[in-house]
């Protein structure tokens, strides 16, 4: 692993194609190199910018660049059966669920994947891809979804275990929870033989487990990753812009910020409105380089749509020019 490069911003400013683009720069300039574009987005748009079949699994899109738009029930599956089914287990070894039918329905219903937000399913294939999978690939770039999207991939599973962890599975507390089970236990089940296992145990350490892999997921973050921001030269695009740098400041600091469809004389044409709207825009330009001090890529807006493979190297040349592999990689 060599960077993981992310790019997030409002809707409808231009990500995927950015993250398209700027994978396949990659994957041109360093030929050896294996390059990875991921979906995290749940309107996943990848197949209709390259126009090829994408999906579930793994996609060979040129020599060293492969591409995947993951089912997030499949990987919040992944992520979660093992936890749901000693869950389960615990609160069952209670005997108390065998003496109200409707309690146990109750759990069954409750403990299920599909019970579970769609913004945590994407956040569990972030979490197991970067676990499982990251580390086949040189370079990961990840398509994400809009700012607040964005943000719960990052919050959500950490959110989740640390409170869980500090509430229940640190030091003494951790003790006096097996102590407080056993006893309930034994309440419960005073002729059943308890030879000190029970399934609170095994759901401890699995808890700890995933707090393990989330710890290594982060730590891959920090080694690794390009945070990168996308916006375009409107009101309400740059003031979410600058939203979103102090919020995720938290979390990753972004790297540089691309401002997309700005008006290019191919597109006007002696065209008066348009010839006004590129002066309302030079105007948001300018006004970004006054309050956001990233590096800035400006990517004028053409004719042709930027989609398959001819149609991104030529977005790719718009945004990066003859920079070299580490300029792009390390902007500055």
């Amino acid at each position: 692993m060599k960077k993981i490069i992310i790019l997030s911003g409002k809707g409808g400013v231009g990500k995927t194609t950015i993250s398209c683009a700027t994978a396949l720069k990659i994957a041109d300039i360093e030929k050896d190199a294996n390059v990875l574009i991921v979906s995290f987005d749940i309107a996943h748009n990848l197949a209709d910018v390259f126009g090829v079949d994408i999906g579930n699994n793994l996609t060979k899109l040129t020599d060293n660049l492969w591409g995947i738009e993951p089912d997030p029930d499949y990987y919040i599956d992944e992520y979660t059966r093992k936890t749901f089914a000693l869950a389960k287990a615990t609160i069952y070894d209670l005997v108390v669920t065998r003496l109200s039918p409707t309690l146990k329905s109750m759990i069954d219903m409750l403990l299920t994947k599909e019970n579970i937000p769609m913004q945590a399913k994407q956040s569990a294939f972030f979490q197991i891809f970067l676990n499982a999978d990251a580390e086949k690939y040189d370079y990961v770039i990840g398509d994400f979804p809009p700012s607040g999207g964005a943000l719960n991939l990052f919050e959500v599973p950490v959110f989740f275990i640390d409170q869980l962890m500090k509430k229940f599975m640190t030091g003494a507390t951790e003790s006096a929870v097996k102590i407080a089970y056993e006893g309930v236990r034994r309440l419960l089940n005073p002729l059943k033989i308890l030879d000190g296992r029970s399934p609170l145990g095994e759901l401890l350490e699995e808890v700890k487990d995933i707090k393990k892999k989330g710890d290594t997921v982060h730590q891959m973050l920090k080694d690794y990753l390009s945070f990168r921001l996308v916006t375009i030269p409107e009101k309400a695009s740059i003031l979410e812009t600058l939203d979103d740098i102090e919020i995720f400041e938290h979390y990753y600091s972004p790297d540089c910020l691309y401002i997309n469809k700005i008006i290019s004389d191919e597109v006007i044409q002696g065209n008066k409105f348009l010839e006004e709207k590129k002066k309302e825009q030079i105007t948001r330009v300018e006004e970004v380089r006054e309050r956001i001090k990233l590096k800035t890529f400006e990517i004028p807006l053409n004719s042709n749509e930027p989609i398959n493979i001819e149609g991104l190297r030529k977005l790719a040349t718009n945004i990066y020019g003859d920079a070299s592999l580490n300029d792009i990689l390390n902007p500055k």
